[in-house]
């Protein structure tokens, strides 16, 4: 998964900016930080091989939330249309990876729809509204 994260710092820093929620678009709320380290990591997608690859080149939408714990969210007002699936992780340490140690995940990851990490397009597919989106640690 490592290196499917890689490289995205850059995308993610120009539209990393929270906004309030607004009536249209698509409203994301990630439940479940931990802390206040780092950022929440987001990457909306609208087709299912880039999703399914995270290629976050191909993502529609991407944020980086200032974590706090507890619930972070953020406001897609441009997201009007879908079906969308979301991926999120939180970056603790600050570099723009999701880390883990061989099989264990060292920070907390989540996916919209049937609230797995390892969802498919499919299973994780949303259209726009309000999101609740569950963080997963295995810490």
């Amino acid at each position: 998964m490592k290196t499917r994260l890689a490289g995205f710092a850059a995308t993610v820093a120009a539209t990393a900016i929270a906004t309030p929620a607004l009536a249209e678009g698509l409203t994301l709320t990630v439940d479940g930080v931990r802390n206040a380290d780092g950022n929440v990591v987001v990457m909306v997608f609208d087709h299912p091989e880039a999703y399914e690859y995270l290629e976050w080149r191909y993502a529609v939408q991407l944020a980086e939330i200032p974590a706090r714990p507890g619930q972070v969210t953020h406001h897609f007002p441009d997201l009007t249309e879908g079906p969308y699936a979301i991926f999120v992780f939180h970056d603790e340490n600050g570099d723009r990876d999701l880390n883990y140690d061989n099989d264990r995940l060292l920070e907390g990851v989540g996916a919209s729809g049937e609230q797995t990490f390892d969802a498919t397009f499919a299973e994780a597919a949303v259209g726009p509204g309000t999101v609740m989106v569950p963080l997963y640690y295995d810490e």
